[in-house]
């Protein structure tokens, strides 16, 4: 039965869905949302009510205070609180009454004949002692509902009413106002009338554009249809190779066997943008690029390379843990990316096309490689990788072609946000900077050492550690003041900048001292360099205050890493170590740690 129903035309179907979704919805309306609000109508009353002689009770208390003010006597302020609320009309026949704990009638407006007897065996038509009812609830728990009967004002015949009752301790008296409930049942037939056209109005005008709308969509698709074979035919560019499940055969299921691949593609690329721009870190781009080649398109062989546009050279970001034995081009690239020719030239680089394009390429007899630069701003800023067989067919390369096009696709949708993110990682790096010499400070450190020691290692080299601090500095700022001190760490950071290469780090390590990280140098070569940089400092003439100069010096220690010591941070520490062995033997000299500089129990 459901495989006709799924196979019969649009316009049955909506017509059949649109009476459906209508009976139920006035099954809904008349057993649950109309005694609903029926139940809030009278609820509401109540409440009304209870507002009502919550009121009255405030104007009593407000004449009870005038009086304890002295401003009248009590029975002039009881005479006002009666006339006043006597006088009270509310949803046109509703009153106040007040009576007392006799009980005693004080005020009645539409029973006068009532005021000052007492009414402990009046009684309803029903038998309830009613105002000695009003006593016991007020007395239980301050107020209440009273439910009783009583003439309408204007009649003689009683009627069910339900009242709210209210003591007001210091005079002793009770106040009350109800609800006739002959009334709210007119209220409740009124919004129940009114519901029920409602709904049936709804159900008309629901049925009548659900056939209106049906009709219109069943001729608009036949001319989609129409036009959708025509690009299928080949009149049009729009790639159709993937497919969606076809779950019927009617209109829209032959609108989706046309449609499907197209609207697969958009609809996969918008949602991949929109889910990395809400990524937090470019990492978390590329992790996620990575899974769409590898899960989703089936190139599991992937590199995603990163470019550092400073010192031109490039590293593998994911997947993590690639090496030299893992990657699929030889190491030199690393150190220099102008060796990537799709960093150089700008456009992909497909080796399945043009056999042996590139000669960084290792397993050019056994495998092929397509390279895809991402290109941001003019400047390339990371190349993305893939490896596959050598094709045996071509279909088996035209597939992988196909496949390799919808990861270009990707990647040109997430450059955009690549360079949102690259933006925001150069405000982070910010921060990795000290802001009165322009070099890099600890932080930096701290965030670099896991590379720089991943570096070396992999390219069987050394890392030198030059710890410096100017001698006599606390005196500079003693004598010619702080602003002085500041112009000399400038010129000092200037000066040990100049002296190493590029590609080495020097960063403000505290003070005025400066840390000095040499890489890929050769054993011994630390001391050679820290002379230099010592030499470099010695010979400059440091201006403090227009024509006005100093000479300063400054005492180095050297250490290398891994030659030396386990860890990066300990090389630190023994460059430090030895730095104060210069201090120690007369300043303005370098000195390269050994071991006997290192006492037991040091930290």
């Amino acid at each position: 039965m459901f495989t006709r129903f799924r196979n019969w035309p649009i316009l049955p179907k909506i017509m059949t869905i649109s009476v459906i979704s209508v009976l139920a919805m006035l099954i809904v309306t008349f057993t649950y949302y109309i005694p609903l609000m029926e139940n809030r109508l009278t609820e509401g009353k109540e409440s009304g009510t209870r507002n009502s002689v919550e009121v009255a009770y405030g104007i009593i208390a407000s004449f009870d205070k005038l009086a304890a003010k002295g401003e009248m006597s009590r029975d002039e302020a009881q005479k006002h609180a009666k006339d006043m609320l006597k006088n009270i009309r509310y949803h046109e026949r509703e009153y106040f009454w007040i009576n007392d704990l006799e009980p005693r009638m004080i005020m009645h407006p539409n029973v006068p004949a009532l005021d000052g007897k007492n009414l402990s065996d009046y009684k309803d038509p029903n038998g309830k002692l009613l105002f000695m009812e009003f006593v016991k609830v007020a007395n239980s728990g301050g107020g209440g509902f009273v439910s009783y009967m009583w003439p309408k004002p204007g009649d003689k015949e009683p009627v069910p009413k339900i009242s709210y009752v209210k003591l007001y301790q210091p005079w002793g008296w009770i106040v009350g106002s109800g609800i006739y409930l002959d009334d709210l049942r007119a209220d409740v037939s009124r919004l129940r009338k009114i519901s029920s056209a409602g709904a049936v109005l709804f159900a008309i005008m629901t049925l009548t554009m659900a056939y209106l709308i049906g009709g219109g969509v069943t001729k608009r698709l036949a001319r989609v249809i129409g036009g959708l074979r025509e690009i299928a035919s080949g009149k049009g560019d729009v790639d159709l190779t993937k497919r969606i499940a076809i779950t019927s055969i009617d209109e829209i299921g032959l609108l989706s066997t046309e449609f499907n691949g197209l609207m697969e593609s958009i609809n996969r690329l918008t949602v991949f943008k929109k889910v990395i721009e809400e990524d937090e870190t470019i990492l978390d781009v590329y992790t996620r690029l990575w899974r769409v080649f590898t899960d989703d398109l089936k190139l599991e062989s992937c590199i995603i390379y990163e470019i550092d546009l400073i010192h031109n050279r490039m590293h593998p970001v994911f997947p993590l843990g690639v090496d030299d034995d893992t990657m699929p081009c030889y190491s030199e690239i690393l150190d220099n990316a102008e060796l990537c020719k799709a960093r150089r030239t700008g456009h992909m680089i497909n080796s399945a096309s043009f056999p042996a394009i590139c000669r960084h390429f290792r397993h050019g007899e056994s495998k092929e490689h397509y390279c895809i630069p991402m290109t941001i701003g003019g400047g390339t800023v990371g190349v993305v990788q893939f490896i596959v067989p050598t094709h045996s067919t071509p279909a088996q390369r035209n597939l992988y072609e196909r496949h390799v096009f919808k990861a270009e696709q990707y990647i040109k949708e997430s450059l955009p946000v690549l360079e949102a993110k690259r933006l925001m990682q150069t405000l982070r790096d910010s921060s990795l900077t000290d802001p009165l010499t322009g070099l890099h400070n600890r932080r930096f450190l701290q965030d670099s050492v896991e590379n720089l020691c991943a570096g070396v290692k992999r390219r069987g080299k050394l890392i030198g550690l030059l710890m410096c601090d100017l001698d006599y500095f606390k005196q500079v700022n003693d004598i010619h003041g702080h602003a002085a001190g500041d112009k000399i760490l400038q010129q000092t950071a200037h000066a040990i900048r100049s002296a190493v290469r590029d590609a080495d780090l020097v960063i403000r390590f505290g003070g005025e001292e400066f840390l000095i990280v040499l890489i890929d140098i050769k054993e011994e070569e630390s001391l050679l360099i820290a002379e230099k940089v010592r030499d470099q400092v010695f010979q400059t003439r440091f201006r403090i205050d227009g024509e006005q100069t100093l000479q300063k010096t400054i005492s180095i220690g050297a250490c290398e890493y891994p030659s030396d010591c386990d860890t990066f941070w300990q090389a630190i520490k023994y460059a430090d170590v030895a730095m104060y062995r210069s201090k120690d033997e007369g300043r303005n000299r370098c000195t390269r740690f050994t071991a006997a500089m290192w006492a037991g129990g040091q930290i």
